[in-house]
């Protein structure tokens, strides 16, 4: 029974799932039948021009129905059942999805308004019936009812924790990019690649000593004054590659963009040309060509963000660590060897609701703490505090 009850979890936050990837549609949306002179079509509001028009839902008073099942709750004995609902009027239609929906998350389009409110009444409907078998009072139902509160509970924590968290000080993002001055200096490169030399059918492989001292010439000519481009190019028909030469130009980077073994470069002053590194496939030779202190005003939003999940993360984790759970191996068997988390929230089990992600970090995690996985707060879109 547990399976149905989580997809009616998984129901009742489809307004919001849905309504997170909703983009405008190119496609021009069929006209309406032509209303009579002087009247409006039905569920449209009166146009005024050019004028912004009244969407036709606050035209509805919240005291007014908006849902209404028809013979539901028959009365027995000259009271309606306990419980059963036959009628939900705007305010009460509105309470309920903007629990689901936040309303910062923008309007719910109105034909996924209607479907919802057509599933929503459908479960009404089984609700209903449900009780009226005594069904809300199975031994079975009421441990499932104790698992869901608990899984709401936690969802409703992962919110509360995302809001709180969702605006950093100024003074937290300032300490934060005061503390990582050197994530924030920015040079330009210039770059000489030098392919290995590969053996073929018809020519044997270069020794890598010869192929190491080759691209140490190139070096001591680029530090000399030689045109970089004209080096790479050289390069290129040593190795008797009829391919163009790469761009010698890579444009600025930071600390962490370029592979581990290369970091060194950031520590160069600007004209300054690198030592020769490798890997299995090429040499590289860098020249920092400028550098500079990106401002706080450039990376401030990626900061906020990256603070957001880190301040989330920590928490989560702090909570998590007040609790060890012990499992008795002789009922569960031995813990299994690692493997990818699932998908999910942290602290959460498979397929529990995942409900709205009311402000806060917006989804795509950074690194989060042990098992929250690909839970955590996800980034938005080029995230991170690269300021990029």
């Amino acid at each position: 029974m547990l399976r149905p009850t989580l997809l009616v979890l998984a129901f009742s936050c489809a307004l919001a799932g849905t309504s997170y990837g909703q983009q405008p549609s190119s496609t021009p949306t069929p006209a309406p039948t032509t209303p009579a002179a002087g009247q409006t079509a039905p569920g449209q509001p009166a146009k005024t021009g050019d004028a912004k028009t009244t969407p036709p839902a606050s035209n509805v008073p919240l005291t007014a129905p908006v849902i209404t099942l028809q013979g539901a709750c028959p009365e027995k004995n000259g009271a309606k059942p306990a419980g059963c609902v036959n009628q939900l009027t705007r305010e009460q239609f509105e309470k309920m999805t903007n629990a689901i929906q936040p309303a910062d998350r923008g309007p719910v389009p109105p034909e996924m308004k209607r479907k919802f409110a057509a599933q929503y009444a459908k479960l009404l409907t089984m609700a209903d019936a449900a009780r009226e078998m005594g069904l809300e009072n199975d031994p079975k139902v009421k441990e499932i009812f104790t698992v869901v509160r608990n899984q709401v509970l936690a969802e409703a924590l992962n919110q509360h924790l995302m809001e709180e968290y969702a605006h950093p000080s100024d003074q937290q993002i300032q300490d934060y990019y005061d503390k990582n001055a050197k994530k924030y200096h920015e040079v330009t490169l210039q770059r000489i690649v030098i392919p290995m030399s590969q053996a073929s059918s018809d020519k044997p492989k270069v020794p890598e000593e010869e192929q190491k001292a080759f691209a140490e010439k190139i070096r001591t000519r680029w530090v000399a004054g030689e045109d970089p481009a004209k080096l790479e190019k050289e390069a290129m028909e040593h190795l008797g590659m009829t391919t163009s030469a790469p761009d010698v130009n890579v444009g600025a980077r930071r600390a962490g963009s370029l592979p581990e073994a290369h970091e060194g470069v950031f520590d160069l002053k600007t004209g300054e040309i690198s030592q020769v590194y490798s890997d299995p496939a090429a040499f590289y030779i860098y020249k920092v060509v400028s550098e500079r202190q990106v401002p706080l005003s450039e990376v401030k939003a990626n900061i906020s963000q990256t603070l957001q999940r880190q301040m989330y993360n920590d928490k989560l984790q702090e909570i998590q660590a007040s609790v060890k759970p012990e499992l008795n191996d002789a009922y569960f068997g031995p813990e299994p060897p690692p493997s990818a988390a699932p998908p999910g929230r942290p602290g959460m089990p498979p397929g529990v609701m995942q409900g709205p992600r009311p402000g806060g970090p917006p989804p795509g995690a950074g690194p989060g703490p042990a098992g929250a996985g690909a839970g955590a707060p996800p980034p938005p879109p080029n995230a991170g505090d690269s300021g990029k």
